[in-house]
This record gives structure tokens, C-alpha cells and sequence, in this order.
């Protein structure tokens, strides 16, 4: 069965959950490894879009299928939370280029507004460091902020992201 046959039961939440993380593992340790219908829906979403993607198809079919409101907004608010809960293994995903980069999903899987994000990045710009004060002011712990500063280090060497220098500035390496 896909994925939203199953989260018209009652054990929606379960399966879900379930399904969220059995992805996740499978893309971590074997991509193109068997699974259930409803676990290669999720894998091939994330895949091919990331997290909007899920929420995209989720959105469709759910309409499709013309779940109730109610279900469909414990859907999406339950989905994030299993984002927010996966967040680590989300983030690797997308260093490793196995979830597509884009600033969308970045910004769902941290939690951050894009509003607040362009403040932190113009804050960057003049020396700042607002990233890691927003992660100490929302509860992540120094060894939190490590391994994720961790994961982007590994994917800007991924990527070979090459940053403009400001000719300038002397102290610019």
C-alpha cells in the first residue's frame, strides 16, 4: 500500500513515524535497498526534492483522497515534527547530496523563518555570528552546534562552495 492509504486509519501517526525514519535509514545506509511502498514513497520524495517534496505530495494526495481538514492539518503539523526530530540525520543527508540542496528545506529542517534567516545572513555579512546564537537561544546544546557545524563544513568541501572574497577587506583570507 502507499503511503496514504495507510494514514487514513486510525494508527496514522505510527505508520507515519515508521515510514519517516525507515526512509531516513534506508537512505543512510542502503538507497536502493527493498522496502515497503508506503517507505519508497517517502525515499523517492525526499530524493527528488527534500522536504517541500514531501510535503507537496503529502498536500496532493491527502486532497486527493479528500482526508478531512482536521486530519490532514494533524498530518502536516505531525510531519513536522518528525522533521524537527530527525533534524541531524536530515541535515547529513543533504552534506552527503543524497537530499537535493535548497534554502527551503534548509530553513524547514533547522526551523527558521526565511524573515529571520535574511536577518541572521545580514548580520553575517557585517561579521556576526547570529546562527549559532539563535541555535544557543532555541535550546541546542555546544555539542549540538558542533556536529552540525560539522555537517555544513563537510558540505561546503562537498560542493566546492567557492565564496566571493572582498578585495577590500585586508583580514579576508
Amino acid at each position: 500500500m502507499s503511503l496514504i492509504e495507510y494514514l487514513e486509519h486510525d494508527n496514522w501517526r505510527e505508520v507515519l513515524h515508521r515510514n519517516f525514519e525507515g526512509a531516513i535509514n534506508l537512505l543512510q545506509t542502503d538507497r536502493f535497498g527493498r522496502c515497503s511502498s508506503a517507505v519508497d514513497d517517502i525515499k523517492s520524495w525526499l530524493t527528488c526534492g527534500g522536504v517541500s517534496r514531501v510535503k507537496l505530495q503529502l498536500n496532493r494526495q491527502m486532497k486527493g483522497r479528500r482526508l478531512d481538514e482536521e486530519r490532514q492539518g494533524e498530518i502536516r503539523d505531525y510531519l513536522e515534527q518528525l522533521v524537527q526530530k530527525n533534524q541531524r540525520s536530515l541535515l547529513e543527508l543533504i552534506a552527503d547530496g543524497i537530499i537535493p540542496w535548497n534554502q527551503a528545506d534548509f530553513l524547514t529542517t533547522m526551523g527558521i523563518a526565511e524573515a529571520e534567516f535574511d536577518a541572521m545572513w545580514e548580520q553575517i555579512l557585517i561579521g556576526a555570528n547570529p546562527f549559532e546564537t539563535w541555535m544557543l537561544a532555541n535550546g541546542y546544546s555546544q555539542d549540538q552546534i558542533n556536529q552540525i557545524y560539522q555537517i555544513i563544513d563537510r558540505w561546503l568541501v562537498k560542493t566546492e562552495l567557492n565564496l566571493d572574497t572582498r578585495p577590500d577587506e585586508p583580514t579576508w583570507n
